[in-house]
This record gives structure tokens, C-alpha cells and sequence, in this order.
């Protein structure tokens, strides 16, 4: 909250939240922003009285003036539906707020119509950031963090904070901040920031915060790929390309000392940045007449190009593609739908819209005047009404509703400016506004001919619209009309026993206001609909609790109809607790989407079936406020010894996970079940209160059951949650008192104390003559004394926010009652903000603490029952929240593990998820090899081709479409793009080059160097070789580089070649270290020769029958994957069958060949060829002793290798045996 802290948000200021989501500074701001009006705004309906309506405006709040505004702006349409959801608990101040969905860096200018621009007075410019300095709190981005992040972001994090200076008005403030501590995202911006726009000066304003703080640096150095450069040319002199701004700057006298960094261990915070700048001149955009062509230049909307539409064609082309290469007609239809939504909408995933003044639209306004009696100051042009737009196929914008709007929205006089500036037909660039103003008109579902307009007052606008009306106004002071109107909703008017009875059956029917008085004798004003004989309220179910509550009613009624609507439809039905609560608040469950990911990883990797109660710890807060439901937070630490935040209360339990919805329907329909499950809880914490110890550690009255259902593969989750309290024999009874009587000083202590001290959520409060009030533990309850027992206040940390305290104080009453009973004051908390950062204040907003004073005696020892107080039952969709790679890479994670967790014990797949795999050859074979690898989870592939993707290749390459064909494609390229559209998360390299052949001295000396290097290189650094090519003498090269790279000991790669005949193929794997088997020319009795020349169609083509590329790729996978699980690896003797305490997949033979026709496989174990032209001692010695010189040689003329093996001797030597053996022909080639 520090950015907005240093805003300095006064009266009137326009504000811009760039990056908004997800909402806390935008509520800060707005907060700000209310404060600084408070004053002139009034108390509103307060002041309203009820004889006349002159008297009745003087209650009037008026946004007519210059209150300021607040615009906040997100890129994501998801993410800033939820800012608009975070901010609906401040609903009195959506007329200051307009909600808008635009890339930051692209951020429209804003002009009336007469060209004039408007400005904003503060900016704030909270930036997307590697967000290295929350690990504290997200431990988990230790494994994603890296200092390319903070490169990456650099050019944007400049482009969205010169943006802001473009938009940013004369002598305004503009505050730059990230979460990160790296100075490459910081101090290099800022500099980057004071370069481009020298119209800014770098405010000093660390006397503003009370916090430690540190200055900013003045010289760092820049990581990258594991090193360090000083400066931008020890990067270039390294040959490194890296962007000049990123370097500590130059010059000298920038004062980047200015800045502020937080820095964790100083505040036990997080880690954080911030530069303050003040306009001090009018913004000058730096072009291309600047002599450093890095300098980055602010967007300018006025005269560039529309950017954000160029990164939306961007998207759109990508989608394109995504539909095209679709292989199911599924996933072609979900691509097309994606596809059609970008297209229809202007923008992706939003939704344009036209906004229309009220002041416009004259017959409606005459309407409102006269059925409501509007006064003449009624401000018309603060009203607009929303109509949503559809983009045509011709391209044209089309108004979807037609009319009388449904809904007008009243916005504040500068919030109003911001909407006609940006979605006028002058402006040259349309304001993509989400939501914004308070809801103030709407249209009722009732058809009656004779009334003027169907619009009725909105409910949350009513205190707000009141004031301005004449007519339809009734006052209903009996309050038995008002407990049946909010307990019924509804009345007929014949029920009504006011004498304003009579003036409501006058009106006829539509919209009105009622004015019903309280039982305390305030007033109460209240939207309704008056039909033919009734009258209804219109009142959502959020607000109708606290308008019960003012009148004295019961809240619970309305609560239980919330809770079944809130149930999720799949466990509709199930009642876990039909006792009323009224006397206790039960605590909801919150576990934050760290914890479920956290659970899902537990899942898979250590509980498997294992449905076994697992502990857990929790905390809650005393509430800050009002209509929150008490809540009980789990985070992604929570199954270790967690470390709660200052001021918040431990809660230890258990977690139950069921392995199936079925046993979770099953325990909630069993409330025997439900309540055999706290037992031990139970026992513990009699044990404890009987023996003393919760004395001495109070969490031991708070033991927490979570109940849940993961279904990991749609990341749904279901739980419910109770802290059981032990029953006693009759109710608790309590007075409640005035909080006055102890007043906001002593509050202020005890929020001061419960922040300094660890108290555990439960301490004493005492007073004593010489020192007043003070805090001491609960382990003092035994010997404290006090003169009287009203100065002996038992203090409670209350995360509750209604009447009714929460539920985990019965248990502290209990232990109460056994060791000091009599008539004790119990002190409700709610106001940790009472303890200020700078002092302890006790000033500030009305206290919501409560004080309470309960009768116990030792009839209110627990008879050891308990009452359950389960939560509601609550679902999550975590799709929503995490990434789309993270989702699909568990998804296929998952598949794997549960081979594990039911068939195969011993099966390790993490082993053949991390290996590295050289795929040479990205045609049928390689296709379908990564297709295979993909299955068992491999993320790790480099395609090496140098092939296009014809029209004929589609249909048997599964990794490419026509598309590729028709564009000409790189076979690499484009089977490593399809690889990362199935599987995001892999790493997929592509490497475009010819394997030099022996017999084919097409290449150039250079370009031959080059590839034999590159081909090293990569075989190196691959744990497994696949030879995938189409020709045999494609395959000696890296055959034997892959035998003489086996004396690496360990990191020796294995080599595994694939073959295809017409109905038949062979997989076959070459001598891995010490484990001797043949490689695929051991077979051979003469050199490898040019087979691609003179070739008729037939032998340019795949003449394979087009299942056994299929049978040969999930062949070799599993060969592969059987290697990996063997007790000796890739050394594994060659074996038909193998027991599962040696490969848990069976046996792992030395080729495998495939025979289509018998539909036969026939594993063989085979020994190398003493003459082998590939792998033969002979030959891997001349290739140690010449290298290059002998690869030379046999790329020019390949029968080198049959005098280099001896296979020429051999063949001299049988040239006069004839008689006496079978002649025999050359292998086909496989």
C-alpha cells in the first residue's frame, strides 16, 4: 500500500491506476480520494426530514462538483472483472470510478470536443515485475525465478511508465513501483525514465514513510546466462547482446539515490520500489533525432499507430493458426470459438460498449421528471445508460439493445468527463470501459401502460437519488411495517398499518421510495415497486442482513437463504448443520490458490489413495470490516509449521481429503459420520482446559477440521471447515455493553500489544490503580488481582464482523468458566488498525470493537460434546486463476502418476520426464517419436531437419497442416511450434541443417565444418540420439559421433535408430558403454552410398504401408521408457522379458523388428560387427586420430570406410569362395 501512500491523492485529483488488478491500491486511491472530499460531500440522508421537500434536499450529496475521479486500468478482461469485484465493498464510491481494459503501454489520450486534453493529476504506475521480492511469502518462485525476467520486462516496464508521463498533467505526481528488488526493473528504468523525459524531476519523499527504507543504487551489474557485465560494452566485447538501458547510466546526476527500496529483513515485509516524480514541464517526446537509437519513446495515441490493435492482430494470427493446426475436431471447434470471440469483440476477450448521456436523451429525462418529481437541480448530466455493441462481419459496430435503457449509472462530474472524453464519436481512439458509476436506475420486469417509465431507483443508489425527489416518496413510521416489509420482502398494501398507508395506495404502480422507520426512531430509505395491490422491496440478499439488523431483527433467516443459493449444485441438498447460530459467527475457510496447488502436489506425489487426516495450520485476523464473513485463511504453507502474520491467531487441525466425490457426498449426508470425526479434537481440547495447559498456549482451544474433494484433473474443489466448540448445558448468556467505556486509548493499547507480543488471539486485560490498563498473558489468569472484576477483561482476537462474536470464543468462555467463573467482560477485537505505523494513534473512523459481558459459572463446563459449526459448503475452480501451460503440463503429469500410484509401484517417471532427446529427422518417424515421447511426459526435444513440410506430409507427419505446407514451412520449426501447442511447458529447440553423408560432397568445406560441429554440439549435450532420417547414410554420422562419445563415462548419450520397410520396421539401440550390442551398419557388408540420386517418384516418397510409422515410433518410446526404469539403465543387457524388480516395464531388448504382415513383433539381441563400417574399433580410431581430416575424407568417398573397418580384406578374401557359400544380396534398406 505504499505507492499510494506517497500519491498524495488530494480533493479533485484525476487518478490513474495503470495496473490496477487486483485492487487493494485501487481501493487505497479511492479511499484517498473520499477522505479528501469527506467534508464537502456531507452525511446525506442523515440530514434528510420528512415535511416538504425543500427540507428534504438539504440532505442532498452532490457530485456535481470537482470531486476528482479514479481510473483503473487492467490489460486482462479476466483480471479486471475481478478488480471491479474487489472494489464492490466500496459500492458508495463507484460514481468516482471508471473501470477500463487497456494495454498499459497503449493507454489512449483522452480530448473534449474541442480538442483540449485531459490530464491526469497523479499516476500510478504499479508495473508487472518478476516479483523477486515476494518470496518471502511465495516461496514457490524460487523454482520459476531467473534474471532473464527481469530483461524481458525491462522495455515494457519503461514503455507503460513513459506512457504515464505523456498522460501525466503539469505539476502532477507519478509514482513508479515494483515488487522486485532487481535494479535492471528499477533504478535502470528510472534512469531510462529521467533520459527520455527530462520534463520530470525525482522527488525525495522517504520522510513520508515511517518504515526503514534504503536509497537507490547508483551501480549494479547485469546477470545473464550465469554472468556478470559491468557495462554495455563488457557485454558486447563478451559478444552478448543486451540493451544499453539496462546498464547503470553513464552520466552522473540523476539522484537515483532518491528512489526507495524496502527491503525485507528492515520491516519484515517484502521486498519493494518506489520512485516518486513530479511534472515540472511540458512533455517533449524524444524522436529519432536522438543520437542514442535505444532510447526508448513514449506512445503517443495522437500520431501512432493504433499499438494495442497491432498486438491484437497479433493474436488473432496466432489463434488462426491454432485452429488450423487443430488435429481433433474438438479442439478445432474450441479454437474457432476463440478465434471468433477475439474477432467479434474489437479487442480479445472484451466486450465493446456506447455510453449515452441521460442529458441527451430529452423524452426520458421529461419522463423521470414527472413520475418522480425530480427538483430542478436533479444533475442530468452525471446519468448514462450502457448499451453494448457487436462487431459485424462487414466490420461494422452494431447497437445490440434498442430504446429505453435498462440501467442508468451515475458518475462523479470528473468521472462523467472521462466517459464522454473517451467513448465520444470525437475521439480518435475509444476508451474500452469495463464498468463504471453507481447503478443508480433500472429497469422492473412489469409492463403497466399508464406510467411515464419503468425505470425504479436501484437500492444502492437510493441514499444518493432521495433527496432530489418530489413525488413518490411515502413515509411509512409504524416500525411493525417495517419488520414486515424486511422480514417478507413484500406487503400487501391492505396489511400496511402506517398512516402513510393511504398515500401509497394513491400511487399508481412503479418505482418509489420508502422511508420506514426503526425501532431507534432513525429512518431508513429503501427502494420499491408498487404494484396493483402490493407493494415489494428491492433489496439484494448482501444488503438485507444489516437493514434487518438496524431495525432489530434477526439477520440468521436472510442468511440461511444466502447459503443454500451459495451451495454449489453439485452438493445441493446436503444440510451439514440445521442449529441456528445466532450466538456465534462460524468461520469460513479461505484457502488462498497456493494452498490447493500445494494439495495437488501433495496429492500426486506423497498421498496418492492415501486418504489419512494430514495436519495443517491456519490463522485468522480480527475483521476490519463490516458484512465480511469471518474467515479462516490457509496458504500454500500451511502444511508445514507455518509462521502466521503479526497480529493474526494460530489455528492448528487436520486435513481430510477424500479420493472420491462419491465418499465425499457419502460424509456429508452422514451426520453421525460428521461428528465421530471431531472426537479426538474434541478430547484434546477437554484434556486441555481441564488440565490447564490452554492457560499456557491458548491455540490449544482451536482445532480445525478441513474437509475437501480434489478433482485434480478439472482442478474443481470442493470443502467445508469447522472448529468444533465444546457443548455446554445451557446457553451462553451475555450483556452486551457500550465499547465507550473503555475508549479508543485503550484499544489503541490493545491493538499495540496483540502487534508487539505474541498473546496467541487470547490475553487479559487488567487495570490497576498505579498503572492503568494494561496486557498480560493467559497463563495469569490464576494469580492476577484485581480491585474489581470489571477491571478484568478477557480479550479476544474477533474475526467476525457482525453482532454476534466468532464461533472459537466458546471454547475460551469454557476456560474461563472452569477457572475463574463469574460475570466476566469479554472484549470482542476488531480494530488492529488502531496500532499506526507511526505512533499509536486513537484517532480515526468509528470503533468496531465489541464489549461483551457473559455469565459463567461451572454449570458451563462442558459435558464433552461438542457443537460442529460447519462452514458452507464452498467450490473453487482453479482454472481461472492458473496458468493455461501449468494446467496442461499437470494434466499430462497426472496421467503418468496415476500408472504409478495403481499398476506400478516402482515406476519413476520423472526419469524419462527430464531426459534431453535429439530427434534428427522431423518427418513420419519424428513426428510420431515426439508424439510418443509428449505421452510419457518428456519436456526436452531438438528437431533437426532441413526439410519443408509438403502437401503430401500432413497426413502421415502428425505434427503438421496443410497450413505448413502451403507456407513452406521448416519441418523443425514447424513440429517444434505444434510440440508447444499440445504441450506449452516443453522445451522444444529447432535446428535447421543437412547431416553430412558419407558419398555426398555436396557441401562446401566451411558449411561441412560447420554442421559436423553443430551436430557435436548438440549430440553432446542430449542424454538420448534418435535417428529418424529417410536414408541409411543420414544415419553413419551421428551413429558414430554417438560411439565415440561413450568414454563420457555417465553423460555418454544412448543411440537409438529407427526404420522403416513397406510392412515392417526395426528399432534398434547401439553399445552403450560397456554393454556391447550392434548399431544399425553392423549389419552391413559394404559402404553407405549416394541412395538419393536418380530416384523415380516410387523411391522419392514414403512407400510404407501408413500404420507402420506408428507401430515404430510408440515401439522405440517404449524401448526408451523401459531403459529408463531398468536398475542398470541404458547398460541394461539385452533381455526379451524382464522381472519387475529389474525394468517395472519389461524386458529391453537390442532391436526390435516389426513385421505387419504376421502381425508379429520379434525382439533380438544381436553383438557388434567386428568389421562394422560404422562402429568398429578400427574406424572410431582413425576418427580419434584425424577428426575432421577422416570425416573429410569419407564424406568425398565413402569406400574409405571398407579398407578403414577391414570389410574390403574380408570381401577380397570370400571373392574366391563361391563354391562353397550362398551368395547373398545387400540388405534392403529398412
Amino acid at each position: 500500500m505504499l505507492p499510494v501512500a506517497v500519491l498524495d491523492i488530494q480533493a479533485g485529483h484525476r487518478c490513474l491506476d495503470l495496473c490496477a488488478a487486483p485492487g487493494s491500491k485501487t481501493a487505497q486511491m479511492l479511499a484517498s480520494l473520499a477522505h479528501a472530499n469527506y467534508k464537502k460531500w456531507g452525511r446525506g440522508l442523515e440530514k434528510i426530514e420528512v415535511k416538504g421537500s425543500e427540507q428534504f434536499l438539504r440532505g442532498r450529496i452532490d457530485y456535481s462538483g470537482d470531486e476528482g475521479c479514479v481510473v483503473a486500468n487492467e490489460i486482462s478482461a479476466e483480471r479486471a472483472g475481478m478488480l471491479v469485484h474487489q472494489i464492490a465493498r466500496h459500492q458508495s464510491l463507484y460514481p468516482l470510478v471508471v473501470f477500463t481494459s487497456h494495454d498499459a503501454r497503449y493507454f489512449p489520450s483522452l480530448r473534449r470536443e474541442d480538442g483540449r486534453e485531459v490530464l491526469f493529476d497523479r499516476i500510478l504506475c504499479d508495473v508487472m515485475c518478476s516479483s523477486d521480492g515476494t518470496l518471502r511469502k511465495s516461496p514457490h518462485l524460487w523454482r520459476e525465478w531467473s534474471s532473464r525476467l527481469s530483461l524481458e520486462l525491462h522495455a515494457e516496464q519503461l514503455a507503460v511508465a513513459l506512457r504515464s508521463v505523456r498522460l501525466l498533467r503539469g505539476g502532477g505526481r507519478m509514482v513508479y513501483s515494483t515488487c522486485s528488488l532487481s535494479p535492471v526493473e528499477n533504478e535502470a528504468v528510472v534512469a531510462e525514465i529521467l533520459r527520455a523525459a527530462p520534463c520530470l524531476a525525482l522527488l525525495d519523499v522517504r520522510e513520508e514513510l515511517t518504515l526503514r527504507t534504503s536509497p537507490g543504487l547508483e551501480t549494479w551489474k547485469v546477470a545473464h546466462q550465469g554472468q556478470l557485465y559491468e557495462s554495455h560494452a563488457a557485454a558486447v566485447a563478451a559478444g552478448v547482446k543486451l540493451q544499453r538501458g539496462v546498464f547503470p547510466p553513464a552520466e552522473s546526476g540523476l539522484g537515483l539515490k532518491k528512489c526507495l527500496r524496502i527491503l525485507p529483513h528492515h520491516n519484515d515485509t517484502g521486498g519493494f520500489f518506489i520512485a516518486v516524480f513530479e511534472k515540472v514541464a511540458a512533455y517533449v517526446a524524444k524522436g529519432a533525432e536522438v543520437a542514442d537509437a535505444e532510447t526508448i519513446r513514449g506512445y503517443d495515441s495522437d500520431r501512432d499507430e493504433d499499438g494495442e490493435e497491432e498486438e491484437r492482430q497479433k493474436q488473432l494470427q496466432k489463434l488462426e493458426q491454432a485452429a488450423e493446426r487443430s488435429c481433433s475436431a474438438q479442439e478445432r471447434a474450441k479454437a474457432e470459438a476463440r478465434r471468433e470471440r477475439a474477432r467479434t469483440s474489437g479487442s480479445l476477450a472484451r466486450e465493446l460498449a456506447r455510453y449515452k448521456c441521460l442529458a441527451s436523451m430529452p423524452e426520458q429525462v421529461c419522463a423521470l421528471r414527472a413520475f418522480y418529481g425530480l427538483h430542478e437541480s436533479f444533475p442530468v448530466q452525471l446519468f448514462f445508460s450502457r448499451h453494448h455493441l457487436q462487431l459485424m462481419a462487414d466490420g461494422e459496430l452494431v447497437q445490440t439493445h434498442q430504446g429505453e435503457a435498462n440501467q442508468l449509472l451515475l458518475l462523479a462530474a470528473a468521472a462523467a468527463e472521462v466517459l464522454c472524453c473517451g467513448t465520444g464519436e470525437h475521439a480518435k481512439r475509444k476508451l474500452k470501459v469495463i464498468a463504471g458509476g453507481l447503478r443508480a436506475f433500472e429497469k422492473d420486469r412489469f409492463e403497466v401502460a399508464e406510467r411515464s417509465t419503468s425505470l425504479r431507483l436501484a437500492q444502492e443508489a437510493v441514499e444518493l437519488l432521495a433527496p432530489y425527489l418530489g413525488l413518490r416518496v411515502v413515509t411509512l413510521e409504524d416500525v411493525a411495517d417495517t419488520h414486515r416489509l424486511l422480514s417478507q420482502r413484500d406487503a400487501a398494501t391492505a396489511a400496511l398499518v402506517s398512516a402513510g398507508k393511504s398515500q401509497l395506495e394513491e400511487l399508481g404502480a412503479g418505482g418509489c421510495v420508502l422511508l420506514l422507520r426503526t425501532t431507534s426512531g432513525s429512518w431508513l430509505a429503501v427502494s420499491a415497486l408498487r404494484t396493483r395491490k402490493a407493494v415489494s422491496l428491492f433489496v439484494n440478499d448482501l444488503m438485507m442482513p444489516s437493514m434487518r439488523q438496524a431495525c432489530g431483527l434477526p439477520a440468521a433467516l436472510q442468511a440461511e437463504e444466502a447459503e443454500k443459493r451459495f451451495v454449489s449444485a453439485r452438493f445441493q441438498g446436503f444440510e451439514v448443520d440445521k442449529r441456528p447460530m445466532k450466538d456465534f459467527e462460524p468461520l469460513q475457510a479461505a484457502p488462498d490458490v497456493g494452498f490447493w496447488q500445494e494439495l495437488s502436489q501433495r496429492k500426486l506425489d506423497l498421498w496418492r489413495l492415501d486418504s489419512s487426516n494430514v495436519p495443517v495450520t491456519a490463522f485468522y485476523e480480527a475483521s476490519q470490516a463490516s458484512r465480511v464473513p469471518a474467515k479462516c485463511f490457509l496458504q500454500k504453507d500451511a502444511f508445514q509449521d507455518t509462521r502466521v502474520p503479526v497480529g493474526a491467531v494460530k489455528v492448528v487441525g487436520e486435513l481430510k481429503n477424500f479420493n472420491t466425490e462419491e465418499e465425499f457426498r457419502a460424509f456429508l449426508g452422514n451426520a453421525d459420520a460428521r461428528q465421530s470425526c471431531l472426537a479426538e479434537a474434541v478430547a484434546q481440547i477437554s484434556s486441555a482446559i481441564a488440565s490447564g495447559k490452554a492457560l499456557q498456549e491458548p491455540w490449544q482451544l482451536r482445532r480445525l477440521l478441513l474437509c475437501s474433494f480434489a478433482d485434480l484433473k478439472k482442478y474443481h474443489y470442493s470443502y467445508l471447515l469447522t472448529l468444533p466448540a465444546l457443548k455446554t448445558p445451557k446457553p451462553w448468556q451475555r450483556v452486551r455493553e457500550p465499547i465507550e467505556d473503555l475508549g479508543p486509548e485503550v484499544l489503541a493499547l490493545v491493538a499495540k500489544g496483540l502487534r508487539e507480543k505474541d498473546f496467541d488471539g487470547l490475553c487479559l486485560l487488567t487495570r490497576a490503580a498505579d498503572v492503568g490498563w494494561s496486557l498480560r498473558p493467559m497463563a495469569d489468569l490464576l494469580n492476577v488481582k484485581v480491585e474489581s472484576e470489571d477491571d478484568l477483561i478477557l480479550v479476544f482476537v474477533d474475526p467476525s464482523s457482525e453482532e454476534a462474536p466468532a464461533w472459537s470464543l466458546q471454547n475460551a468462555l469454557v476456560l474461563l468458566a472452569k477457572h475463574r467463573p463469574g460475570r466476566r467482560r469479554v472484549l470482542a477485537f476488531r480494530d488492529p488498525q488502531l496500532a499506526g505505523a507511526s505512533g499509536y494513534t486513537s484517532s480515526g473512523p468509528q470503533l468496531r470493537s465489541l464489549l461483551f459481558r457473559y455469565a459463567l459459572d461451572a454449570e458451563m463446563e462442558s459435558s464433552g460434546d461438542c457443537r460442529a459449526g460447519w462452514s458452507k459448503i464452498a467450490t473453487v475452480d482453479l482454472t481461472r486463476f492458473l496458468d493455461s501451460k501449468m494446467v496442461a503440463a499437470n494434466a499430462v503429469d497426472l496421467n503418468i502418476k496415476l500408472m504409478k500410484w495403481r499398476v506400478l509401484p516402482g515406476l519413476e517417471p520423472d526419469r524419462l520426464k527430464e531426459l534431453r532427446v535429439l530427434l534428427l529427422g522431423a518427418g513420419t518417424l519424428g513426428c510420431g517419436v515426439a508424439r510418443a515421447l509428449m505421452g510419457w511426459g518428456c519436456r526436452h526435444m531438438t528437431f533437426v531437419d532441413a526439410g519443408k513440410v509438403s502437401f503430401s506430409n500432413p497426413v502421415r507427419q502428425s505434427l503438421f497442416t496443410h497450413k505448413d505446407a502451403a507456407d513452406g514451412r521448416k519441418k523443425a520449426t514447424a513440429a517444434k511450434e505444434a510440440v508447444l501447442a499440445i504441450l506449452p511447458d516443453a522445451k522444444v529447440e529447432d535446428v535447421v541443417m543437412d547431416i553430412p553423408m558419407p558419398g555426398h560432397p555436396h557441401q562446401s568445406a566451411e558449411l561441412l565444418r560447420a554442421n559436423v560441429v553443430k551436430l557435436q554440439e548438440l549430440i553432446e549435450r542430449h542424454d538420448v540420439i534418435c535417428m529418424l532420417t529417410d536414408s541409411r547414410e543420414s544415419r553413419w554420422l551421428p551413429s558414430l559421433l554417438v560411439a565415440a562419445a561413450q568414454d563420457r563415462g555417465k553423460d555418454a548419450p544412448l543411440g537409438l535408430t529407427v526404420a522403416l520397410g513397406f510392412d515392417s520396421f526395426l528399432v534398434s539401440r547401439q553399445s552403450y558403454q560397456n554393454s556391447p550390442a550392434a548399431c544399425y551398419f553392423c549389419n552391413d557388408v559394404t559402404a553407405p552410398s549416394d541412395s538419393l540420386a536418380f530416384r523415380t517418384l516410387d523411391q522419392q516418397c514414403t512407400v510404407t504401408r501408413p500404420g507402420i510409422s506408428g507401430l515404430a515410433s510408440n515401439c522405440a518410446v517404449e524401448l526408451l521408457a523401459a531403459l529408463t526404469q531398468h536398475q542398470d539403465g541404458f547398460a541394461a543387457a539385452s533381455s526379451n522379458t524382464a522381472s519387475i524388480s529389474e525394468s517395472p516395464l519389461g524386458g529391453v531388448p537390442h532391436q526390435v523388428r516389426g513385421y505387419a504382415a504376421e502381425y508379429a513383433l520379434a525382439p533380438t539381441e544381436t553383438e557388434p560387427f567386428g568389421r562394422c563400417i560404422c562402429c568398429s574399433p578400427q574406424v572410431l580410431q582413425r576418427y580419434a586420430a584425424e577428426g575432421m581430416g577422416f570425416l573429410e575424407q569419407v564424406i568425398a568417398d565413402s569406400s574409405i570406410l571398407e579398407d578403414v573397418s577391414g570389410l574390403a580384406e574380408m570381401k577380397a578374401a570370400m571373392s574366391g569362395m563361391e563354391g562353397d557359400v550362398e551368395a547373398f544380396d545387400e540388405f534392403e534398406d529398412l
